[in-house]
């Protein structure tokens, strides 16, 4: 529920950013959570289909662990990387 509040706020202050470059950091952090949540949401639902076909919770682990904490950590990820490359452009 709170990756779901998460997305909502940048996607909000993607849409009405105070400014442009408020706007292009949070494209910057927000790709790689995107990416790096539909691996681990892929992985974490196709995996245990694969690999332990009996188990009926399978697919949970990409639903509820592997999918939001692969988007925090590409959005911990995207930030570091979008204030890294604001506080190097102003130099």
């Amino acid at each position: 529920m709170f990756l779901l509040i998460l997305v909502v706020i940048v996607a909000l202050f993607v849409r009405f950013g105070i400014s442009t470059r408020t706007k292009a950091m949070l494209r910057v952090a927000l790709r790689p959570a995107l990416v790096l949540g539909g691996i681990g949401f892929i992985t974490g639902f196709f995996g245990p289909m694969i690999f332990t076909p009996g188990a009926n919770q399978g697919p949970m682990l990409g639903i509820f662990i592997t999918g939001p904490a692969g988007f925090a950590l590409g959005l911990i990820y995207g930030i570091f990387r979008a204030l890294g490359n604001t506080s190097s452009a102003k130099t």
